[in-house]
Protein backbone atom coordinates (compact mmCIF):
# COMPACT_ATOMS: atom_id res chain seq x y z
CA UNK A 1 0.00 0.00 0.00
CA UNK A 2 1.11 3.49 -0.79
CA UNK A 3 2.17 6.03 2.03
CA UNK A 4 0.85 9.35 2.34
CA UNK A 5 1.62 12.39 4.80
CA UNK A 6 -0.69 14.93 5.87
CA UNK A 7 1.66 17.95 7.19
CA UNK A 8 -0.14 20.47 8.83
CA UNK A 9 0.28 23.93 10.77
CA UNK A 10 -2.62 25.61 12.58
CA UNK A 11 -3.23 28.19 14.87
CA UNK A 12 -6.90 28.32 15.46
CA UNK A 13 -7.34 24.40 14.80
CA UNK A 14 -9.43 24.93 11.82
CA UNK A 15 -5.97 23.31 9.31
CA UNK A 16 -5.94 20.32 11.84
CA UNK A 17 -9.75 19.48 11.93
CA UNK A 18 -9.83 19.84 7.56
CA UNK A 19 -6.19 17.66 8.15
CA UNK A 20 -8.45 15.47 9.93
CA UNK A 21 -11.11 14.58 7.88
CA UNK A 22 -8.44 14.15 4.55
CA UNK A 23 -6.73 11.62 6.82
CA UNK A 24 -10.11 9.66 6.74
CA UNK A 25 -10.59 10.26 3.07
CA UNK A 26 -6.99 9.19 2.32
CA UNK A 27 -6.66 6.37 4.30
CA UNK A 28 -8.93 4.07 2.19
CA UNK A 29 -6.50 4.05 -0.13
CA UNK A 30 -3.07 5.16 1.54
CA UNK A 31 -1.14 4.07 4.78
CA UNK A 32 -1.41 7.83 6.09
CA UNK A 33 0.57 9.36 8.95
CA UNK A 34 -0.85 12.88 10.08
CA UNK A 35 1.92 15.45 11.75
CA UNK A 36 1.91 18.69 12.89
CA UNK A 37 4.47 21.03 11.05
CA UNK A 38 6.18 21.95 13.90
CA UNK A 39 7.02 18.22 14.98
CA UNK A 40 8.09 17.22 11.14
CA UNK A 41 11.41 17.49 9.71
CA UNK A 42 11.01 17.90 5.84
CA UNK A 43 13.64 14.90 4.67
CA UNK A 44 10.88 12.67 6.58
CA UNK A 45 8.29 13.49 4.03
CA UNK A 46 10.59 11.74 1.35
CA UNK A 47 10.17 9.05 2.51
CA UNK A 48 6.14 8.56 1.41
CA UNK A 49 4.73 8.55 -2.11
CA UNK A 50 1.97 11.42 -1.39
CA UNK A 51 2.63 14.53 0.36
CA UNK A 52 -0.01 16.74 1.37
CA UNK A 53 0.38 20.21 2.92
CA UNK A 54 -2.03 22.71 5.08
CA UNK A 55 -1.72 25.82 6.02
CA UNK A 56 -3.49 28.48 6.77
CA UNK A 57 -3.08 32.23 5.63
CA UNK A 58 -2.30 35.23 7.67
CA UNK A 59 -1.46 38.66 7.60
CA UNK A 60 -0.99 39.79 4.48
CA UNK A 61 -0.61 36.44 3.00
CA UNK A 62 2.26 34.65 4.99
CA UNK A 63 2.29 30.94 5.70
CA UNK A 64 1.02 30.01 9.22
CA UNK A 65 3.98 30.87 11.59
CA UNK A 66 4.79 27.13 12.42
CA UNK A 67 5.26 26.64 9.07
CA UNK A 68 7.57 29.17 7.79
CA UNK A 69 10.99 27.04 9.41
CA UNK A 70 9.90 23.88 7.13
CA UNK A 71 9.14 26.15 4.47
CA UNK A 72 12.85 27.55 4.70
CA UNK A 73 13.90 23.91 4.94
CA UNK A 74 12.20 22.77 1.65
CA UNK A 75 15.41 24.09 0.16
CA UNK A 76 17.38 21.61 0.76
CA UNK A 77 15.23 18.59 -0.77
CA UNK A 78 14.62 17.17 -3.79
CA UNK A 79 10.93 16.09 -4.69
CA UNK A 80 11.46 14.93 -8.10
CA UNK A 81 8.95 12.15 -8.49
CA UNK A 82 6.88 13.05 -5.36
CA UNK A 83 3.41 13.47 -5.65
CA UNK A 84 2.33 16.94 -3.53
CA UNK A 85 -1.00 18.18 -3.05
CA UNK A 86 -1.65 21.41 -0.67
CA UNK A 87 -5.19 22.68 1.21
CA UNK A 88 -5.81 25.77 3.47
CA UNK A 89 -8.44 27.24 4.87
CA UNK A 90 -8.89 31.50 4.58
CA UNK A 91 -10.95 34.39 4.52
CA UNK A 92 -11.96 36.09 1.40
CA UNK A 93 -12.48 39.22 3.27
CA UNK A 94 -8.70 39.72 2.70
CA UNK A 95 -9.25 39.41 -0.85
CA UNK A 96 -5.83 39.89 -2.23
CA UNK A 97 -4.32 37.19 0.44
CA UNK A 98 -7.02 34.73 0.34
CA UNK A 99 -5.36 31.63 0.68
CA UNK A 100 -2.35 32.66 -0.25
CA UNK A 101 -0.36 30.01 1.92
CA UNK A 102 -1.89 27.76 -0.45
CA UNK A 103 -0.10 29.23 -3.69
CA UNK A 104 2.85 29.74 -1.82
CA UNK A 105 3.27 25.68 -1.10
CA UNK A 106 2.40 24.82 -4.25
CA UNK A 107 5.42 27.18 -6.07
CA UNK A 108 7.69 25.93 -3.61
CA UNK A 109 6.96 22.20 -4.22
CA UNK A 110 6.85 23.13 -8.15
CA UNK A 111 10.19 24.35 -7.49
CA UNK A 112 11.43 21.58 -5.69
CA UNK A 113 10.19 19.19 -8.92
CA UNK A 114 7.27 17.98 -7.36
CA UNK A 115 4.61 17.06 -9.10
CA UNK A 116 1.10 18.33 -7.71
CA UNK A 117 -1.43 16.45 -8.21
CA UNK A 118 -4.83 18.36 -7.85
CA UNK A 119 -5.52 22.01 -7.74
CA UNK A 120 -5.35 23.17 -4.43
CA UNK A 121 -7.86 23.04 -1.46
CA UNK A 122 -9.12 26.73 -0.32
CA UNK A 123 -11.79 27.05 1.77
CA UNK A 124 -13.66 30.36 2.56
CA UNK A 125 -14.82 30.92 6.08
CA UNK A 126 -16.07 28.59 9.05
CA UNK A 127 -15.19 24.98 9.27
CA UNK A 128 -18.55 23.29 9.25
CA UNK A 129 -19.72 19.90 7.83
CA UNK A 130 -19.77 21.17 4.45
CA UNK A 131 -15.77 21.76 4.38
CA UNK A 132 -15.20 18.99 5.72
CA UNK A 133 -17.76 17.09 3.27
CA UNK A 134 -15.47 19.07 -0.04
CA UNK A 135 -11.91 18.25 1.85
CA UNK A 136 -13.07 14.85 1.34
CA UNK A 137 -14.23 14.90 -1.97
CA UNK A 138 -10.70 17.26 -3.02
CA UNK A 139 -9.04 13.73 -1.32
CA UNK A 140 -10.70 11.32 -3.85
CA UNK A 141 -8.13 12.97 -6.41
CA UNK A 142 -5.15 12.44 -4.67
CA UNK A 143 -3.89 9.19 -5.88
Amino acid sequence: MEKAIIVYGSTTGNTETLSRALEEELAQRFEVTRKDVIDTDPHEVLNYDLIVLGSSTWSDGELQEDFQDFYEEMDTIDLAGKKVAVFGPGDSNWDDSFCKAVDILEAKARERRATLVAPGFKWDGEIDDQALTEIKKWGTQLH
